[in-house]
């Protein structure tokens, strides 16, 4: 894909990510979609389109944070090239197991292909979300 066409898909994605529009997320996820967790996080990567967003749609959250609290998803910068997006963010929120406040930098790096994501991997700081979620 072209730069652009992958820039638009990324910012279509966050738009309905950040608005709970799960349709709006389903139709920018592929089928064939991976999302490939940080390496030290407590969970493997999840495969497959409907699976990746019913967990970042929901179920991850859900399981994660106290949704009850205020909950922050910050863009702060996205750098794209061809078929690749790198976007940095910023989460807010109150883990869940322990009422901790959470907030954390993640790093994702997104490949599209045919206008849509098949590919998601994470970076966070996951010593941080242990503490905070007790892992």
């Amino acid at each position: 894909m072209e730069t652009e066409q992958t820039r638009a898909v990324i910012e279509a994605y966050y738009a309905a990510l950040t608005t709970g529009d799960r349709a709006g997320v389903a139709a920018l996820v592929a089928d064939d979609c991976v999302w490939i967790p940080p390496a030290t996080a407590p969970f493997d990567p999840i495969e497959g389109g409907a699976e990746v967003v019913a967990e970042l749609t929901g179920n991850v959250l859900k399981r994660t944070f106290d949704l009850s609290k205020p909950f922050g998803l910050e863009v702060r910068s996205m750098i794209v090239d061809g078929d690749t997006a790198v976007v940095q963010q910023r989460l807010t929120a109150t883990a869940k197991a322990t009422g901790a406040d959470y907030d954390n930098q993640y790093c994702w790096v997104y490949t599209c292909r045919d206008g849509r994501i098949v590919h998601m991997e994470e970076y966070a700081d996951t010593l941080l979300a242990s503490r905070a979620m007790g892992w």
